[in-house]
Parts: structure tokens; C-alpha cells; sequence
């Protein structure tokens, strides 16, 4: 029988007093990401009840000063005795509190990320839902990851960190506490409340407001410029290239990937062999630079990555052949 998992056992696990059973079922536990964030409030809780290195002061400032007391009845010689006696003792004992320190906070030092921030993820092909802790409710496409902090989040701050492509329905809060997203791109979205939906890829950044209104801030030819978006406006951020911006009435096709459908507006194959490779980890490669530069428009759904690929080339009248996970592209 697998043992329950309670606070109680997951303070004796931070106290190295669980069996290996017992230690192999909370591995399994973790493997919850609900269960994840309730583990590391029990270790902070637990932490600040217990500290990891016990000096035991009374001991070592008795065996202190009976050295001490020593020096009042010493010769010349026994002075210089206990004066080296006394080095020794204090150079060891500090060495090991020092050693101690050191390895405590090269262990906080490295995990300062997982212990700081909460990190919700998707692998390759795969799309999912998560509801903050405001209430906002995000939607990550594939390989793409969304960072929060841990303790702070809508505390002081609503601020979080997006790699990848995400859909947002952001909670308006009665403080009206700003929701900011932030990217490794040069751009970050403010809000207040409203549906968007963005992406923070290598090849490219792209927001697209649905309802509301955000505020878009960008870098520009090393400068940092605003921009008040209204629903309908698609902007396109590409590096060393000046900011697009256009107008839809059919914002929510440009979330189409939550339906596992691509969508295209003049996009270059060489453009989208950038787009299966972030989102299926996939090696898309021409056997030309004119295949390369040719373009796509409109929308594709396939069951699977084959099926979408075969589509591709049915329509550009292209040959396609895939191994594992590389693609070539070839005329007939």
C-alpha cells in the first residue's frame, strides 16, 4: 500500500527521516504540478522552523572558555601555547560554520529559480489550459513556457514571463492591478483586462488584442516606444526591422493553433519551417532557396503533423518527405 502523503511526512522527508518507499511515492506525488507548489510552501513553512545547521553555541562557548581560563595561570611558554591552542580551535570551528554557509547558499544560489518562480510548460505538439492565481486563465501552444513568481504574484504585481505563443483572458481585479507580460523579444504587454494573444519566437513577435485594450512597449532602432492597441490590431515584431501593425475583423483566427490549425498571412515557407521546428521540434529544409522564399495563406488543420504537411504540398504542388523528425521539401 502506498503511503499518504501529508505535511506531517513531507517534513520528515526535509528531515532525512522517510523510508524509500516512502521517499519513492512522494517522487510520484510531485509529478502533480498542484502538488508541486503545496510541496514548496511546506518547505518554506518548514525552513523557517528549522535551521538547516545547528552551531550548538552552548557547547562550543564552554569548551571556549575553559580555554580562556587557562591564560591567567600560564608561563611565558604556556601563553604561547594556548595563544596557538586558541587559533586552532576558533580556525576550525569557523572553517566549518563557513563551509556550512557556503554550501547552504550555493544550494539556494542554484535553485533560486525553481524556489523564486513557478514555471508552467509545454513539450512539443502539446497545448493546455492554466487558471492563475488572480483568476486569469492562459492557454500555451506548444514548447512554450510561462513564468511567475512563487510569492509575489498578485500581491504587489501581476508579472509574468512568456517564451513561446499563449492565448491570455486576464482577470480585471477591483484595484485594477495591472497584468504585464514580458519577453525575452524586447517587447512587454500591460493590461488591466482583456483577451490577446501573442507570441515570443526567435524568428518573430506577433500581438494580437481580441478585446480590451493594451498598451504595447517595444524596442525600435535601440529606442523604446509605446504603442495603445485596439481590439482588431495585429502587430508583427521582427528583429532590425521596423514594427507592423494591421487590422482584423477576425481576431480569434490568429489563435487558431488552440484548435491545432495554422493560419497564414503571406508567410514564407522558410517562415514556417521556423514555426514547426519551435512548436514540433522539427527539421524543415528546401532543396532550394526559391521553395524557401515562397508563401502561404490561408488556413490548414491536420489531424496530425504528417497529414498538415501533406497539405502544405498538395497545395504549393510540392513533393514532402519526412524521417523521424526531419523534412525535406522538394519540387516534383
Amino acid at each position: 500500500m502506498k503511503p499518504t502523503i501529508s505535511k506531517r511526512l513531507i517534513f520528515d522527508h526535509f528531515a532525512n527521516k522517510t523510508s524509500p518507499l516512502q521517499r519513492t511515492a512522494i517522487e510520484s506525488w510531485l509529478t502533480d504540478r498542484e502538488n508541486e507548489e503545496l510541496y514548496y510552501q511546506w518547505l518554506e513553512e518548514w525552513e523557517r522552523n528549522h535551521l538547516q545547521y545547528d552551531a550548538q553555541s552552548e557547547i562550543a562557548l564552554e569548551h571556549f572558555f575553559s580555554i580562556v581560563e587557562q591564560e591567567d595561570a600560564t608561563t611565558p611558554e604556556e601563553h604561547a601555547s594556548f595563544r596557538k591552542k586558541l587559533a586552532n580551535w576558533t580556525k576550525n570551528h569557523v572553517g566549518k560554520i563557513a563551509a556550512v554557509i557556503a554550501i547552504a547558499l550555493g544550494i539556494i544560489w542554484y535553485n533560486r529559480e525553481t524556489i523564486n518562480y513557478v514555471s508552467y510548460k509545454t513539450g512539443y505538439g502539446e497545448i493546455e489550459t492554466f487558471q492563475l492565481a488572480d483568476g486569469s486563465k492562459v492557454k500555451l501552444n506548444a514548447n512554450s513556457v510561462l513564468t511567475l513568481s512563487r510569492w509575489n504574484f498578485g500581491k504587489t504585481k501581476r508579472e509574468v514571463f512568456l517564451k513561446g505563443d499563449a492565448s491570455f483572458d486576464v482577470e480585471h481585479l477591483k484595484n485594477n492591478q495591472k497584468f504585464t507580460v514580458n519577453t525575452p523579444e524586447n517587447f512587454t504587454v500591460e493590461v488591466l483586462g482583456t483577451q490577446f494573444t501573442m507570441s515570443a519566437r526567435k524568428f518573430g513577435s506577433k500581438v494580437v488584442l481580441t478585446n480590451g485594450k493594451v498598451k504595447l512597449h517595444y524596442v525600435e532602432a535601440a529606442n523604446t516606444k509605446e504603442l495603445i492597441m485596439k481590439p482588431g490590431d495585429v502587430v508583427k515584431l521582427k528583429k532590425d526591422k521596423p514594427m507592423e501593425i494591421t487590422h482584423t475583423e477576425a481576431p480569434e483566427t490568429y489563435s487558431e493553433w488552440e484548435n491545432k490549425r495554422f493560419v497564414f498571412d503571406e508567410t514564407t515557407l522558410e517562415e514556417m519551417a521556423y514555426q514547426l521546428h519551435e512548436t514540433y521540434g522539427l527539421e524543415v529544409t528546401f532543396s532550394s532557396q526559391t521553395i524557401a522564399n515562397r508563401q502561404l495563406m490561408g488556413s490548414f488543420k491536420g489531424r496530425t503533423i504528417d497529414e498538415f504537411l501533406q497539405s502544405i504540398a498538395e497545395v504549393l504542388d510540392l513533393s514532402v518527405s519526412r524521417e523521424n523528425n526531419k523534412v525535406l521539401f522538394t519540387d516534383h
